[in-house]
């Protein structure tokens, strides 16, 4: 019998291995599913004065529609999402691409307001089972010293979904209307729950955790590392802890969830108030319809540019001080709003850096996330962060609707966000020591070690 000293620890094979094809197939995948959330998530906010001048309902009405895909993506992330580590995270996703899918469809179909809520808050509902499993599953298969550049890479993602949705939705409606945008939006993640289920690996962290006799174990070192015996692979101790939310509550992690969850919940209150009610804020201040939605996924595209940037800080240990420079200079951007002129090149340039601040700072904070925890219980940890964070989503949806209801001017709006661009900063603070002195293996430790 083989002692546990003469076997390979399955994360020390990664680490000291360049990246294999079915890595790389597993990141490819896994950036096509956080795509399809970018683009739903802009999508309705796209379509909202187009639907409201042919329903007659004011913006302002749409608060509960608008919401409504954010309480499901809350739910869906903490209930279905939290199962990838039970069930798997390949039947997770695969199960969400589905649910995405028919929802999508049906929404297209919708013909009140009612129905667009329930359809959405499904549509939700799957994306919000994808999200973290998606994360989850690239963070298991890419080294842990590249961690943060690769799951930002991942993760860019949902920003190029929605800079798509913004930029070919005024087509879209052109030609075809409002319902073909859900259409199309329905139909992808079918195609793509199909070659998820021929494609994508199960996690082999996982596999070896729960499942160490597991015959594909065998079949997914052999695409990773056909010169290792499958038998000689093993998971670390904490790498069979039972999936539990309580488990991210308990001693050991309880200080890093509870700031995990700050930042992610107030982050994601901005990011998402922009994300939602940007393109009519802008068509109040004057822009026209097209301008209003392609000017407000500027900041999708500042996200991606801000995100990689980042990350390569972020690799060489210096997430501090790299993330509060980029809420720093978020913040002098959303001041400049009141100054600069809204018409010509100014705010478009404001936009991409508020993109590169928020939108960046969240690509950092979900790689923080997936490091900070151990892969047993990767998804709850990853999952229940979102889903924390979704809860400042869910209220912007209603913050941008009462916002429209006090018909507050938009530079005004842009100017209250530095508040809470400042608490991020405390709580990015705060997390630094917290991440150190958790038990995780020493390369995720690096991601702060030097800031």
């Amino acid at each position: 019998m083989q002692s546990q000293d003469s076997k390979i620890e399955i994360g020390h094979l990664i680490d000291n291995r360049r990246l294999a094809p079915l890595q790389i197939l597993v990141i490819v995948l896994s950036f096509l599913v956080v795509w399809l959330d970018g683009y739903h998530i802009q999508s309705m906010s796209l379509v909202v004065k187009t639907i409201g001048k042919e329903w007659n309902v004011s913006p302002q009405n749409f608060k509960l529609v608008v919401s409504a895909a954010l309480i499901g993506i809350l739910l869906g992330s903490a209930t279905i999402g939290s199962m990838g580590d039970r069930w798997g995270r390949r039947k997770v996703l695969i199960l969400s691409m589905i649910i995405v899918g028919i929802s999508s469809i049906f929404t297209g179909y919708a013909n009140s307001m009612t129905e667009l809520v329930i359809w959405r808050f499904l549509t939700g509902l799957g994306l919000g089972a994808s999200i973290p499993n998606a994360t989850a599953l690239t963070s298991d298969y890419v080294p842990g010293q590249r961690r943060a550049a690769l799951v930002t890479l991942m993760f860019s993602g949902v920003a190029i979904g929605a800079l798509a949705s913004g930029f070919i939705a005024p087509e879209i409606i052109r030609f075809f209307g409002w319902r073909a945008i859900f259409t199309i939006g329905g139909v992808v993640p079918l195609v793509m729950a199909v070659v998820l289920a021929f494609a994508m690996p199960e996690s082999i962290r996982l596999l070896l955790a729960n499942k160490p006799g597991d015959p594909r174990i065998k079949k997914i070192l052999s695409r990773m590392a056909p010169d290792v015996d499958a038998s000689m692979v093993y998971a670390k101790k904490q790498d069979v802890q039972r999936a539990s939310v309580f488990e991210l509550l308990s001693k050991t992690y309880v200080k890093g969830t509870l700031l995990l969850w700050f930042v992610f919940a107030v982050n994601m209150f901005i990011l998402y108030l922009l994300v939602n009610w940007l393109p009519t804020l802008l068509s109040n201040q004057g822009w026209t319809e097209a301008q209003s939605m392609r000017g407000a996924v500027m900041n999708q595209l500042g996200g991606v540019i801000g995100g990689l940037i980042l990350s390569y800080y972020v690799d060489r240990g210096k997430t501090v001080i790299s993330t509060i420079a980029s809420y720093a200079l978020t913040a002098i951007a959303f001041g400049l709003f009141a100054v600069l002129p809204s018409t010509g090149l100014s705010w478009w340039v404001l936009l991409m850096i508020v993109g590169g601040g928020i939108s960046g700072a969240q690509f950092v904070i979900n790689a923080l996330a997936a490091g900070f925890y151990p892969p047993a219980i990767r998804s709850t940890g990853v999952g229940w962060a979102f889903s924390v964070g979704r809860i400042g989503a869910v209220l912007s949806g209603f913050a941008g609707g009462f916002i429209l209801e006090l018909q507050l001017a938009p530079m005004t709006v842009l100017q209250l966000l530095v508040i809470p661009v400042l608490m991020c900063i405390v709580g990015v603070l705060m997390f630094r020591n917290t991440f150190q002195a958790a038990p995780g293996p020493a390369p995720e430790k690096t991601l702060l070690a030097k800031s």
